[in-house]
């Protein structure tokens, strides 16, 4: 087989070609058996009222737990200028709270820690250099925690 005879027979691959019979019928007939074999599948209707049960469940589920925690008194007395009135969030100062708004309390108190963290750091690595731009970012969010204390004050 020569060159161009192995060229005209890849041409030939590319066009088209009808089968020598009917393909349809088959293809209908083992549709049809298919269906018949195939059971139709149950409704099932049992979902939405065990659904609508599960839901009343847990609203109530939360609505005596709320009842329970607001009830439940507070252990420790608040003292001026130690705590904030947040339920765990005590030892922060108000005068370090941007604003003297108690609800900045606990991003106050995560800023002061990763302050601190990033500064014992930095001690202990004092050549790396991504600790500076971490110690950076927290310098701009304490920055944006004191505007939104000021906007709140």
């Amino acid at each position: 087989m020569t060159d161009f005879e192995i060229q005209r027979r890849l041409r030939d691959l590319r066009l088209p070609v009808e089968p020598s019979h009917d393909l349809w019928p088959g293809i209908a007939t083992r549709i049809l058996a298919a269906e018949a074999v195939a059971p139709v599948p149950a409704v099932r209707r049992r979902r939405l009222p065990l659904a609508l049960a599960a839901g009343v469940a847990v609203a109530a589920v939360a609505g005596v737990l709320s009842v329970a925690l607001q009830r439940q008194p507070d252990p420790q007395p608040l003292v001026h200028g130690e705590a904030t009135g947040l339920p765990g969030i005590r030892g922060v100062e108000l005068d370090r709270i941007p604003g003297n708004d108690p609800r900045l309390a606990g991003a106050t108190l995560v800023i002061d820690s990763a302050q601190q963290q990033l500064e014992q750091a930095l001690e202990q690595q004092p050549e790396a250099v991504f600790l500076v731009g971490l110690l950076n970012r927290t310098h701009a969010q304490r920055m944006k925690l004191e505007r939104i204390g000021a906007q709140a004050g």
